[in-house]
């Protein structure tokens, strides 16, 4: 791969430079594939989060998009064998999986929620044409976790499953074939019975916190309701792609169900809540949060919703605190105790509020707005942000950014840590229009 020929046409040189030292020093160097074909790990150097670990949620399907646009297909498709193996029968997929030769390390704390050794489960990786030599391709025993250390809220429930679909989609847009489709889409469509299985009472879908767990968002996220619209639209254009109408009418139909229960439940007149608990209702006193973009940005709300949101998201100044985009609330010290994470057995290493903070992840549902809206000059200068971060610590970015007390922002987390690379790379290379 050529990363000066991938970024030759970008018209911006810190831009440029940021592009080639995401790939160079962050994402090359987290795919060394030796575990199975198509491992990555989810830090540049592994030193976090482990050498031969995969997270299926949303750090490897961000990492996925990037591989795609660096034209490492082979890599991306060898990852979704991995995942798909580890698909339980109900059409769960595990946000996290672990050697399971032995048992796992952490499980009277982090990893309390492993069903061991009930969910072991061997996979040996099929042989294809173009793959890496050095990968290890013998049978192995793996086991994915599908329950929180926080067993009660339990969030990040649904974070995998969606991914899944959302993963699958991009490689039918940028590397798959129709047979590929077609092997596929059962267990595709397998995931997303799974997500409709969650749905409660109220229409919304159970959860908490899509991609937060410090405060987790009890129980049904804003974010999760958007994202998981995005997958069921797009699982019925790929029920489509592969010519099953009726399944691709239902499948549009279910996620225009959620995106009307949605808007009724968290629109407050001119902006979106951020989540509804189960005993305190709908809570919105955090300001503005990553819900707003996500509902703008995955086309979920109308166009009079987006009409009187916009100019509300875009003059608010905490959000790219520090300037650094993008916090996940304007209102970061408005927490509550009863939002925070649920008693637990053991001394966390890390406080209740670590994901009130800045994250590629929110960053990224940023910029499809921006993309939604035609607003270019902000996206560029996001991304110029991003840019000077990572120039600032020796072109290695940490996993968030927690907003201070004065004008700036405290690097948390791994350093080297993969997210604001990949989405760094996904939407400069998504969006060459924008950028060269």
């Amino acid at each position: 791969m050529d990363v000066n020929a991938l970024t030759k046409d970008i018209a911006d040189d810190l831009i440029r430079e940021g592009i080639r030292m995401a790939v160079e020093k962050t994402l090359e160097p987290a795919a060394p594939q030796k575990a199975y074909p198509g491992h990555f790990m989810v830090t540049a150097d592994g030193g976090a989060f482990g050498t031969e670990n995969t997270w299926p949620g949303l750090d490897s399907w961000e990492m996925a998009g990037a591989y795609l646009l660096l034209g490492k297909e082979r890599l991306v498709l060898d990852y979704f064998d991995f995942v798909h193996a580890s698909q339980r029968k109900d059409g769960n997929i595990p946000f996290a999986i672990f050697p399971g030769e032995t048992t796992p390390p952490a499980m009277d704390s982090y990893l309390r929620g492993l069903h061991y050794p009930e969910d072991v489960y061997t996979y040996k990786p099929g042989v294809r044409e173009g793959q890496v030599t050095f990968s290890n391709t013998s049978a192995r025993k793996w086991i994915g976790l599908f329950r929180h250390w926080q067993l009660e809220v339990n969030p990040l429930s649904v974070l995998a499953p969606i991914c899944y679909i959302l993963t699958a989609f991009e490689i039918v847009e940028r590397a798959g074939s129709e047979v590929w489709l077609h092997e596929k889409i059962d267990s595709v469509e397998a995931a997303g019975k799974y997500l409709l299985s969650r749905k409660s009472p109220n229409g919304l879908l159970s959860g908490a916190g899509f991609y937060i767990e410090c405060p987790p968002r009890n129980q049904w996220d804003g974010v999760t309701q958007c994202y998981c619209i995005r997958a069921l639209r797009l699982l019925s254009e790929m029920q489509a792609r592969a010519g099953n109408e009726e399944k691709a009418r239902y499948w549009v139909a279910q996620a225009e169900l959620l995106a009307e229960t949605f808007r009724d439940i968290f629109w407050q007149l001119d902006h979106f809540a951020e989540y509804v608990h189960p005993d305190r209702g709908v809570v919105d006193f955090h300001g503005l949060s990553d819900v707003n973009w996500a509902a703008v940005g995955l086309d979920v709300a109308t166009a009079e919703q987006t009409q009187a949101l916009w100019p509300l998201l875009l003059s608010d100044k905490h959000l790219w605190h520090g300037d650094m985009p993008t916090q996940l609330v304007s209102k970061p010290y408005a927490y509550r105790d009863w939002e925070l994470n649920e008693p637990l057995p053991w001394e966390r290493d890390s406080g209740p509020l670590y994901d009130v903070a800045a994250m590629g992840r929110v960053w990224y549902l940023e910029a499809l707005a921006c993309l939604k809206r035609g607003e270019t000059d902000r996206l560029r200068e996001s991304v110029r942000k991003v840019c000077r971060m990572g120039e600032r610590h020796d072109w290695l970015w940490y996993e968030r950014y927690h907003p201070l007390q004065v004008w700036d922002v405290y690097p948390a987390g791994p350093q080297g840590y993969c997210e604001y690379a990949a989405v760094l790379v996904r939407i400069v290379l998504g969006n060459p229009e924008v950028f060269c």
